[in-house]
């Protein structure tokens, strides 16, 4: 086979497109960000209600949410010792990763539609074959 004597030039990368947890993080902060307390339960219905009703997986939120305590960017507290009761508030680090994720995320997104319209249609174009 032939070295590739004009090799395309990439635009993008399909691995640095939107991420779900930096959906999930962007929501998330959101939703904090005004300086709100929010309990763990009220930012997945938010979550929820901001995706249109999709949710992601109960294990895979609290995970998230975990992560962005561990890494400083909001602090998780329990009220009366139970621990069903988590709630949580942004910090100044949460703050100026929300605003990070503000600046990167559009040009993302518009690269993320842009892929998944051009794959829907390769979809469309398969879709008539037979597979029997």
């Amino acid at each position: 086979m032939p070295r590739n004597e004009n090799p395309i030039e990439k635009e993008g990368s399909l691995g640095h497109m939107v991420k779900v947890q930096q959906v999930i993080d962007f929501i998330v902060l959101s939703d904090l960000v005004n300086g709100e307390t929010r309990y763990h339960s009220e930012m997945e219905q938010h979550l929820t209600n901001s995706l249109g009703r999709v949710g992601v997986n109960d294990a895979y939120f609290s995970q998230r949410l975990r992560a962005l305590a561990e890494s400083g960017h909001v602090v998780r507290e329990w009220k009366d010792n139970n621990r069903y009761n988590r709630f949580y508030r942004i910090t100044d680090s949460g703050e100026a990763y929300f605003k990070l994720l503000l600046r990167e995320l559009p040009e993302r997104v518009k690269l993320a539609q842009k892929v998944y319209g051009l794959f829907e249609s390769y979809i469309a174009k398969y879709s008539k074959m037979s597979l029997k």
